[in-house]
C-alpha cells in the first residue's frame, strides 16, 4: 500500500503511519484512528442563527471516506468527541455513512468516549458503534485526553482532545497555525504519547510549543513533516506542503 506524504512512527513490531489526512494508520491491526470530528457542531450553530456553511460535516466525512478508501481498515477508532452537540440531522448522516462503510468492508467502529460524547451507550450502539472509555492492546493504549489515567507499562498512548497546532512565524511578525501531531513522554516508564490533530473541518486549534524531549509533526495538505523539535519560521513551507 502506498499513501503519499506519510511518516512512519513507532518501533519495530508496533509501526504506525501518520497521514496528511490527520489520521493514524496501524497496518498490523488494520486499524485507522482519528480524533475529534465534532460532527453536528455546524448544524447546532446554524440552528442558533449563526451563518455556518451547511457543508462542513460533509467535508469532514468526505475526507474520512478518502482515508478509509486508501487504507481499507477492518477497524475504525474514534478518539472521542465524535459529536459536538445533542442529536440533530448530522447524527443521522453519520449513521448512514457508517452503514455504508460497513457494507464496504469495515468490521468494527469503536468510539472512545470523550467529554462531548454525553449520550447513553445504547444511543451510540444503535448506530453501530462500540463504546469504551479506553482501548488497549500490545502496550498501545487509546483514550480521549492526554491526562487520562493509563496502565503501567504503556508503550504508546494515542489521544486527542486538545486539537494541537504549531505556530509558524514569519520575518514580518506574520504567523500561521498549522495542525500537528504532538509527541511527548508518558512519564518515567519511557512510553510515548501521541496527541492527534482534530480531524473535524469545523474545530479550533490550540498552539503547542515543543519542550525538551517533545516533538511535533506538521500536517500540510500533501504531507506530514517532522519530527520538529522547535518551531521553524514559516519561510520554506507552504500550505501545499512543499519545502
Amino acid at each position: 500500500m502506498k499513501i503519499p506524504g506519510v511518516i512512519r512512527w513507532g518501533v519495530p513490531g508496533v509501526e504506525m503511519w501518520l497521514l496528511p489526512a490527520k489520521a493514524v494508520w496501524w497496518p498490523a491491526e488494520s486499524m485507522l484512528v482519528v480524533s475529534d470530528l465534532h460532527l453536528a457542531k455546524a448544524e447546532h450553530f446554524r440552528s442558533q442563527g449563526l451563518a455556518v456553511p451547511p457543508t462542513v460535516d460533509f467535508q469532514t466525512l468526505s475526507v474520512l471516506t478518502s482515508a478509509m478508501k486508501a487504507c481499507r481498515p477492518k477497524t475504525l477508532v474514534l478518539l472521542g468527541d465524535l459529536f459536538h452537540s445533542s442529536p440533530n440531522r448530522a447524527w443521522e448522516d453519520f449513521e448512514a455513512w457508517l452503514q455504508e462503510e460497513k457494507a464496504a468492508g469495515l468490521d468494527t467502529c469503536i468510539l472512545v468516549r470523550g467529554n462531548h460524547d454525553r449520550a447513553h451507550d445504547v444511543v451510540y450502539e444503535a448506530m453501530g458503534l462500540e463504546v469504551v472509555d479506553m482501548w488497549e492492546k500490545q502496550g498501545v493504549v487509546l483514550t480521549h485526553e492526554p491526562d487520562d489515567d493509563i496502565p503501567k507499562g504503556t508503550r504508546f498512548h494515542l489521544c486527542g482532545h486538545v486539537h494541537p497546532a504549531a505556530v509558524m512565524r514569519g520575518v514580518g511578525r506574520q504567523s500561521e497555525r498549522v495542525p500537528c501531531y504532538a509527541q511527548s513522554s508518558t512519564g518515567c516508564e519511557a512510553g510515548y504519547r501521541l496527541t492527534l490533530p482534530a480531524f473535524g473541518a469545523f474545530t479550533g486549534m490550540r498552539a503547542v510549543e515543543p519542550k525538551r524531549g517533545e516533538e511535533v509533526y506538521l500536517v500540510t495538505e500533501r504531507e506530514v513533516i517532522g519530527p520538529v523539535r522547535s518551531m521553524p519560521s514559516r519561510k520554506g513551507f507552504s500550505r501545499r506542503g512543499r519545502r
